[in-house]
């Protein structure tokens, strides 16, 4: 026997409210629509479920027996299958993963991580660094939720992106460099001795490109893979070194460096976030999005 969720649903309206029309009101449905609802489940049921008495329906002994078990299936559907999976920050204990480059972490944790555990305060941050060839599987399978900063390949059918905001590149030397103060002309620019970070993300290759294709060309003198030393090189020598403006900002703070505008004209780069069509309508992932679109672009 098949019997249409529909029916079930007034039967629970009958029996809670003790006649047809209370029920037909709570359902939003006509009464005659109620009324032959009613009759096809007891056609289907071979029990006539309700016995007039006076203006109030009573149940059968059969409706009495099934009316808990239908109650229970209703709200199950409602709860699990028809509202969906819900998401509360407030009493949420999971973890957010991030894959962040190290100027990522520079530029995103800090705001990202007071914001998360002010929303969330029980949840937990977990960033990772991957391949680019790592990025879609990991965000395809759940074991990213996001993926921050500037990934101009990521862009397969499946992957959604949303831009966060613009970021630039600037000099930095030491303090007392015999330029500083000076405006930065392009020959000292080209003249100076170098450090070049070679961290190997997509920003470094495009400033690259855009030198060789202005046609020029720096001395570089000195080459590492991360961050971490440049401020201690700089402060200990004349060289110059381009990197994010919001890291120049971070070791302009408390170290004996100055920041410096370059002397050409290089292009900004957007930063974005970057998920998975699988968890775009997921209220967890919406949430965080949405939180960190209100971070990085409010």
């Amino acid at each position: 026997m098949r019997t249409d969720l529909n029916l079930l649903r007034v039967l629970l309206a009958v029996y809670e409210t003790g006649n047809v029309t209370a029920a037909a009101k709570r359902l939003g449905m006509s009464q005659p629509a109620t009324s032959a609802a009613l009759a096809r489940l007891r056609h289907s049921l071979g029990d006539p479920l309700f016995i007039r008495s006076g203006n109030v329906m009573e149940a059968t002994p059969r409706a009495q027996g099934i009316i808990e078990r239908t109650r229970e299936v209703i709200e199950i559907i409602d709860r699990d299958i028809l509202s969906g999976p819900t998401f509360d920050p407030a009493t949420s204990d999971q973890e957010f993963v991030f894959c962040l480059s190290e100027v990522g972490e520079v530029v995103f944790l800090p705001a990202l991580f007071q914001s998360l555990r002010s929303a969330a305060p029980n949840t937990r941050i977990r960033t990772v660094s991957l391949a680019p060839d790592e990025l879609v599987e990991n965000l395809h399978e759940g074991r990213v939720d996001a993926v921050l900063g500037y990934f101009p390949d990521l862009t397969t059918p499946n992957i959604y992106q949303q831009r966060l905001f613009s970021h630039d590149l600037v000099c930095l030397i030491r303090l007392d460099h015999p330029l500083a103060g000076e405006q930065l002309s392009l020959e000292d620019f080209i003249r100076l001795e170098h450090l070049q970070v070679r961290d190997g993300s997509r920003r470094q290759e495009m400033f690259e490109a855009h030198l060789t294709k202005a046609g020029i060309h720096r001395n570089i003198v000195l080459q590492t893979s991360h961050y971490m030393s440049v401020p201690s090189i700089i402060e200990r020598s004349d060289l110059i070194v381009v990197l994010p403006r919001t890291v120049a900002n971070m070791y302009t703070h408390n170290l004996n460096v100055r920041m410096v505008e370059p002397p050409v004209d290089i292009p900004r780069y957007d930063l974005k976030q970057y998920w998975h069509a699988r968890f775009h309508e997921a209220p967890r992932s919406v949430w965080l999005r949405r939180l960190i679109m209100s971070v990085f672009n409010g």
